[in-house]
This record gives structure tokens, C-alpha cells and sequence, in this order.
């Protein structure tokens, strides 16, 4: 799982900006927000708007007094959901390098940061550097990209201005101050493949055939049998994508069950002795979060429309 830091002040722009993000690199993207108070209405946003993931811890500073809940969060995510990329959205009063120091904790060979970006409202920076002159400084200090949100209307004047104020404070990032908007898709692409360390992704070139994908799910459950036989059934009849091998173990109502899945055949095990709550999936064109629906139904991954059972610090939205 690749984690990219999208960091800004409250009403720069970081929702819509990560909107276009999904919406243009067509990866698979879940979303990990931050918000004071107990609802999140960036989040309802992005759920009107584009097909992703919303994590909400809604209570407290994902980079300050949760840290534990914090890291804790992001480790379930990679080991159950286990999207492509975790793009992290803190509130605009986030310090972005105790948020890269509290990652770096965690990272290993199977999380890996990216490049953090910062979104700043060109309109109000002075207003920026006066109240929060620290965080101001910091979130572009330790950015690697600055997007400026909101310049549609200034002249060429001010934004040398503006790349001149901040390269001040990081000579060494990238600064854009034309709308991302009109920027190629090759550009936001780049976003995805920069990491931390500062070594570059060199992206594979589709002009072979296409090589086989593996999607795997930790801590998986199901309500019934019957309904797992239905997923099966459907598994092999392409409602999930190409799926020509799939296999795992895990408890259905505290009875074990193995299954193996290859060549549009299945078989199922019942009563053995060890379960991994674990399902690999090879193919091509795996509809993942379909997937995802299936094995989560029953634990603290919910869908839009129903009522959360649990308490608003921090839960998944699918639809």
C-alpha cells in the first residue's frame, strides 16, 4: 500500500483536489480523512462525488493526540482493505512532518510513503503566515510538491510572486501555480509514483499482454455458507472481474472452511484444523471493492445507507 499526505489549511482545497486525483489517475484510491467535531462534511463530499473509500477519525489530530489510534488505523487498513494507494487528508491545522515521522514508524516493504504534497489557497497565504505562521511554514517546508488552489484569476506577476515566497522556504520542491485542472493527466500521474525517499516508480508499459493481478484480504468473514457459495458462484460466472484462481480458509459461524477456486471450479472444505482468515484472488480486472462488500458485510466496514453500529471515531464507507 503506497501512502501519499495531501496537507493544506482548512478551505484550500485538499477534498477537490484529491477528487480530480482519483477521478483522472483511475487508481484504486481510499481516502483516510481527518475532521474536528463528529461528522465529517469533506467526507460527504467526496462520497457524492467519486467512487473511494472514506476512513473518518473525526475526533482529534490524526499527527498529535491519537497518534496510536492514528498508526494503529492506517496498519488495519493495509492488512484488511489493502487498497493501491491510502491518500491521508489531515485537517488544515496539521503539522505534515510530526504526520511523515509518525508514518515512517510504520512503514515496511509492504507500506511505503510517497511524496507529500501541500495544497495552499493562494487568496489567503498572507493570512496563512499571519495566524499560523509555524504550521504555514512547516506544511511547505516538508512538502515535496506545493499546488496553489484558486489562481484562475491572478497575473503572471503574482504567481512569480508567489513560487518566489515559497521557494524561499523549500528551494527544493515543486511548485505549481496553474490550476491542476489544466494540467495533463501525466501530472497527476507523477504524483503517484515520487516516494519519500525520493526514488521515482518507473510505470510498466502495457504493450504486452496483460500479466495477471493478485488481490489478497486479511480478517475476512461471511454471514452464511450459503452466502459464500453464492459469491463463489458468482466468482466463476465474472461478476468479480476475471478471477481464474482464488483460494483461502477462515470461520463461518465457528465452523472452519477451506475453499479452492481454479479453471471456473470450485471446492470447499468444511472442519479443518487450521484457518488463516485470509482469500487470495489472481486475475485480470479484479473488481476489488466488490470483493471487499462481501467479506466485510459484517464487521466495522459499512455501506452507505446503513446505520453504523459503532461509534464515529473512525470507520470505512463503501458504495
Amino acid at each position: 500500500m503506497k501512502i501519499l499526505i495531501v496537507s493544506g489549511f482548512l478551505g484550500a482545497g485538499k477534498t477537490t483536489f484529491i477528487k480530480e486525483l482519483a477521478k483522472r489517475t483511475k487508481k484504486e484510491i481510499a481516502i483516510f480523512e481527518n475532521e474536528y467535531g463528529t461528522s465529517g462534511v469533506d467526507g460527504d463530499i467526496l462520497k457524492e462525488s467519486t467512487n473511494v473509500n472514506i476512513w473518518e477519525l473525526t475526533e482529534g489530530c490524526i499527527c498529535c493526540s491519537v497518534k496510536g489510534d492514528f498508526a494503529a488505523s492506517v496498519l488495519t487498513i493495509a492488512n484488511t482493505v489493502n487498497p493501491d494507494y491510502l491518500v491521508i487528508e489531515p485537517t488544515g491545522v496539521a503539522m505534515l512532518s510530526n504526520l511523515i515521522a509518525n508514518l515512517s514508524q510504520i512503514e515496511y516493504e509492504h507500506i511505503r510513503l510517497m511524496a507529500p504534497i501541500s495544497i495552499v489557497d493562494a487568496l489567503s497565504i498572507e493570512r496563512y503566515k499571519d495566524e499560523f505562521p509555524e504550521i504555514y511554514k512547516n506544511q511547505i517546508e516538508y512538502a515535496d510538491t506545493v499546488i496553489f488552489s484558486k489562481t484562475e484569476n491572478l497575473s503572471s506577476e503574482e504567481k512569480d510572486k508567489l513560487k518566489l515566497e515559497v521557494s524561499e522556504i523549500n528551494p527544493n520542491c515543486k511548485i505549481i501555480t496553474e490550476h491542476y485542472s489544466t494540467l495533463p493527466d501525466s501530472f497527476l500521474d507523477s504524483l503517484l509514483l515520487k516516494y519519500l525517499d525520493g526514488a521515482i516508480e518507473i510505470p510498466v508499459k502495457e504493450d504486452y499482454e496483460e500479466m495477471p493481478d493478485s488481490f489478497s484480504l486479511n480478517d475476512i468473514s461471511i454471514r452464511s455458507i450459503e452466502r459464500f457459495i453464492i459469491f463463489l458462484e458468482n466468482l466463476i460466472r465474472g461478476k468479480y472481474g476475471n478471477v481464474f484462481r482464488a483460494k483461502g480458509s477462515f470461520a463461518i459461524k465457528g465452523l472452519n472452511l477451506r475453499f479452492d477456486l481454479a479453471d471456473s471450479r470450485y471446492q470447499i472444505e468444511v472442519g479443518t484444523d487450521e484457518i488463516s482468515n485470509k482469500a487470495v484472488f489472481i486475475g485480470n480486472d479484479i473488481k476489488k471493492q466488490k470483493i471487499r462488500e462481501v467479506f466485510f458485510e459484517n464487521s466495522r466496514f459499512i455501506k452507505i445507507g446503513q446505520v453504523n453500529p459503532f461509534p464515529p471515531d473512525k470507520y470505512i464507507v463503501f458504495w
